[in-house]
């Protein structure tokens, strides 16, 4: 049995205060005494990096689309869905069994403009890093680092901070869990922890919400052919960035 729900569970009951090294000691031998084995906080072996042709063509047919049609829009509008070998301080934020813990952690940007909507901007003077009146692209640390703000966002208000980040993949922001099909946002979060796999099935049910399936299934090894997911998934600037023209080198690789 995994330890990370029991350290979960204790941390919730104790209002989500870190752990200490005694704390995780004192735990430890707890589990131990009850026969429950040890394991990485994150559930080591769990976690699933990368995709096999199997899930493009499992979600291909959830679609009705081509296995290359998928394959292409995944190649363009994801970056990679992971950190690997998390770093240190980021891990000591709250401790083993944590909701930053565990060798790997999705990729993340934590939006300042989404967090001050959801919070009525009530955090604007006392934390202008996490929360502004407008988008500014120099709030951005970048990298793991957005961890560190997403969990200082997370001590003020727990619920809009997951709301207010993109995660994964294909960088879903957390206010669009129901469109990629999750009730609520924690298990979207935990989902997106998991797996590249539940990456892509939120990318595709995403699709599916916001009504691009028939546009993804126009896709071809024209340009024109992709204007219309290009535009719908990315918005108007997706010319700007030749998205429609990525789109159809991609599925000519795949075709």
């Amino acid at each position: 049995m995994d330890r990370a729900p029991v350290f979960s569970a204790i941390k919730m009951l104790r209002g989500g205060q870190p752990f200490s090294q005694a704390d995780v000691g004192a735990i430890d031998t707890l589990l131990d005494s009850l026969g429950i084995a040890r394991a990485a906080a994150a559930g080591a072996g769990e976690i699933r990096l990368g995709l096999s042709p199997a899930d493009f063509a499992a979600t291909a047919t959830s679609l009705g689309c081509t296995i290359a049609q998928i394959r292409a829009v995944w190649e363009v509008e994801s970056g990679g869905g992971w950190f690997k070998d998390v770093r240190a301080d980021i891990l000591a934020l709250d401790g083993p069994g944590g909701f930053l813990d565990g060798p790997h952690l999705p990729k993340i940007l934590f939006e300042a403009h989404i967090f001050d909507r959801y919070t009525d901007g009530q955090y604007r003077a006392s934390h202008p890093n996490l929360s502004s009146a407008r988008w500014d692209r120099k709030l951005y640390v970048g990298g793991q680092g957005e961890y560190v703000r997403l969990w200082k966002a997370m001590a003020l208000d727990r619920h809009a901070a997951l709301l207010s980040a993109s995660v994964g993949g294909a960088q879903i922001m957390g206010f669009n869990h129901a469109a990629a099909g999750f009730e609520t946002v924690e298990a979207f979060w935990d989902a997106m922890k998991v797996s590249e796999v539940a990456h892509l099935k939120a990318f595709a049910s995403f699709i599916a919400a916001k009504r691009l399936v028939t546009a993804l299934k126009a896709i071809s090894n024209t340009p024109a052919d992709c204007i219309a997911f290009a535009k719908g998934y990315n918005g108007s600037g997706y010319a700007a960035n030749n998205y429609h023209v990525k789109i159809a080198a991609a599925h000519a690789k795949y075709a």
